[in-house]
């Protein structure tokens, strides 16, 4: 028996965005979308790898546009009864005979031609259903038009809710945790791929799960953790880290010293600080995202080690860049729940890399940080 739940995302705002885009029936399959439109479920099997030998895990939810009760999953052998003991919406699941992406869109376009739902235009998340999934669709579905998916989803996601919030406050306080722990434990000789392995184990410590560690050890901008490059004293090093948190990506970057760092890093460190502030001065609802860009470029052209500075922004929540985009040309608007993240950075030939990345919240008077400022130097054996 079909129950009716409540959806865990908008639902007038979704068919409010699909209707502008013009198309009648959402198929989503990316594990993000999915889990962001169920409320947290997927299958457990394939949370972080979907593949398998010549074929992957592939599954659909199918959202016809104004007719929630109408919305239903497609999934592997046995994914109902799991499905079920998950309480995931939207409940009803229909199982592909096996477990290949194939026999999902087959069954797929089973159930679509039994709800007399073949002939409508049809969003697909395209960069990443897969080229014969694909085929069997357009072939199968000659009565269907086809459209790109992803900037409705990037929009439905891009203002997030209170426990969404929460969430990524959580795990940006973790990740600062984390990285607090190895840039104050450095000691001489460590390689920058030993500093990377360290920051996977505090991520682990406190229930992250680790993505990935960029370290750079200065003077140098060569960021990728090598066992070629080492921390020696007195240099500045800075690990650009992001990790995970039921399904809610967190980054930030923070800087170290083995020892002191020179008076120029510390030009540099405050050039970070001084750019962040001006940036935090334009963020909140109703600023256009293209005018929070200029403003930064604005800024560095007036600042004394300017010409070595760099500000870069974007959305960020269950994939690293979601809306709003943050660049000269965006056509975006602030709005109240937005999650950013900011980067300020100085690149010099003498000290390094120096930069600092905070995840911003746009609040309905400003804007909040989601972790203490972190803009100091963490230092090793002073």
């Amino acid at each position: 028996m079909h129950i009716r739940r409540q959806t865990p995302f908008d639902a007038a705002k979704l068919a409010e965005l699909m209707k502008e885009a013009g198309v009648e029936l959402l198929l989503a399959s990316t594990r993000h979308n999915t889990r962001y439109l169920t409320g947290g479920y997927y299958y457990p099997l394939y949370m972080w790898d979907a593949h398998a030998r010549r074929t992957q895990y592939l599954s659909f939810v199918c959202i016809p546009r104004g007719s929630l009760d109408d919305s239903f999953f497609v999934g592997r052998p046995g994914e109902e009864e799991v499905m079920a003991e998950a309480d995931a919406w939207p409940g009803l699941c229909y199982e592909a005979e096996k477990i290949t992406s194939l026999s999902t869109a087959a069954r797929t376009v089973e159930v679509l031609k039994e709800r007399k739902l073949d002939a409508l235009r049809i969003a697909l998340e395209l960069p990443s259903v897969p080229a014969d999934v694909f085929g069997i669709l357009k072939d199968q579905l000659p009565r269907a038009e086809f459209f790109d998916a992803v900037p409705i989803m990037d929009k439905l996601r891009a203002v997030k809710r209170p426990g969404e919030v929460k969430k990524i406050r959580d795990g940006t306080g973790r990740i600062q945790d984390a990285l607090a722990a190895v840039l104050t434990s450095g000691r001489e000789g460590l390689t920058t791929a030993e500093i990377a392995n360290q920051a996977a184990k505090e991520f682990r410590k406190r229930d992250l799960h680790f993505l990935y560690a960029l370290v750079c050890a200065g003077p140098g901008f060569f960021r990728a953790p090598s066992e070629k490059r080492i921390w020696r004293r007195n240099q500045v090093l800075h690990i650009d880290a992001g990790g995970m948190l039921d399904g809610y990506i967190v980054e930030l970057c923070r800087m170290g010293c083995l020892g002191r760092p020179s008076s120029l890093a510390g030009d540099l460190l405050q050039g970070c600080r001084d750019l962040e502030k001006a940036v935090r001065d334009l963020l909140r609802p109703g600023v256009k995202a293209c005018d929070v860009q200029q403003g930064a470029n604005d800024f560095l052209d007036e600042y004394p080690l300017g010409a070595h500075g760099r500000f870069i922004a974007h959305g960020i929540g269950m994939v690293h860049h979601e809306d709003p985009v943050i660049n000269t040309n965006s056509g975006d608007l602030l709005q109240e729940g937005m999650i950013l993240s900011i980067e300020m950075e100085f690149l010099h030939d003498e000290a390094g890399h120096v930069k600092i990345e905070n995840m911003v919240e746009i609040t309905g008077t400003g804007n909040e940080l989601l972790s203490s400022p972190g803009n100091d130097w963490y230092l090793s054996n002073p």
